[in-house]
């Protein structure tokens, strides 16, 4: 997966060194030591692995950012730079590069990124059973409640969902399910390994205006899944899926459901829009569940 872009020093360190299966992030900043978050925690990479000593880590040169860009984009910049700007690079196997530089516009539009300084490598996981703290509480006999997982930035809201989907399939609940990926974050890319179930529709680099209207007209789903709500256009889409009867189950940025009442988006839902909110947090690593709560939010009690 990583030998693909990474030099063959650094992919060596990672393979015999790190569990992937730990591994969430590598940080390369232009002059700066190479850093990677195992289990949600910080360290450094030396010749022998990891360490937490600056003396002993490996720097990172602005060529090697670009080395990493380019081997991403196939050599083909042209090609990806769509997703450039806006900053960052899907590859077919569902790596996702996130990009800083310098921004270049034109008639208040962003055309690229170029001279790019800094690259957040984050590698997707497969967790098996994730998102069965909460698949009772959003799934029952009645169907499906519109749903909603927050938690911080990288604290496996996406990784809930792709569960979520499995979980789904696994539990052989038959239902036309679209995946509106805006990143290729959920299922991937061509060559993803990341299983999403028997029964997703995947519209995948399109906006959510657009990918909500595709799916409603043509594919007649009775979920829609989604990454990152996050402004007024978005909730919008949410709407219109509820007045065409289509359940959604969606992500927010928030740590806590007073942060989440306080975004400009969520003024604009309807009340008790959201029937289940699901918090996570990175209080004992990534995933961490923090609980369920209902259309009132009040904490669901487990027996």
């Amino acid at each position: 997966m990583l030998q693909e872009i990474l030099s063959e020093q650094i992919s060596n360190i990672l393979n015999y060194k790190v569990s992937i299966n730990e591994l969430s992030e590598i940080r390369l900043r232009a002059n700066k030591p190479i850093v990677v978050f195992v289990k949600g925690q910080p360290y450094y990479i030396s010749e022998k692995g990891l360490c937490c000593n600056i003396d002993n880590a490996l720097f990172c040169t602005q060529e090697m950012i670009a080395d990493v860009v380019y081997k991403a984009s196939d050599y083909s910049i042209y090609s990806v730079n769509e997703q450039i700007k806006n900053g960052y690079i899907t590859m077919s196997n569902g790596v996702r590069l996130g990009l800083c530089g310098n921004v270049v516009e034109e008639n208040g539009q962003v055309k690229t990124i170029v001279n790019w300084s800094s690259v957040n490598i984050r590698i997707p996981h497969q967790i098996k059973n994730m998102s069965l703290c909460a698949f009772e509480d959003i799934v029952d006999e009645t169907g499906i409640k519109n749903s909603l997982i927050i938690s911080p930035p990288g604290a496996g809201k996406t990784t809930f969902l792709r569960d979520f989907l499995y979980q789904l399939s696994a539990h052989n609940y038959c239902l036309n399910v679209c995946v509106i990926d805006e990143r290729g974050e959920i299922a991937g890319g061509e060559n993803s390994k990341l299983d999403i179930g028997n029964f997703c529709d995947v519209v995948s680099f399109c906006s959510k205006p657009i990918g909500f209207m595709q799916c409603i007209r043509a594919m007649n789903p009775g979920l829609i899944v989604t990454d990152e709500i996050g402004n007024k256009e978005d909730a919008k889409c949410l709407i219109d899926a509820m007045n065409c009867g289509v359940k959604v189950i969606a992500t927010a940025h928030a740590s806590s459901i007073e942060e989440l009442k306080r975004k400009d988006f969520f003024s604009d839902l309807p009340q008790h829009y959201f029937q289940r909110y699901v918090l996570l947090s990175k209080r004992d690593g990534p995933g961490t569940y923090e609980g369920t709560y209902n259309e009132k939010f009040a904490k669901i009690v487990k027996w």
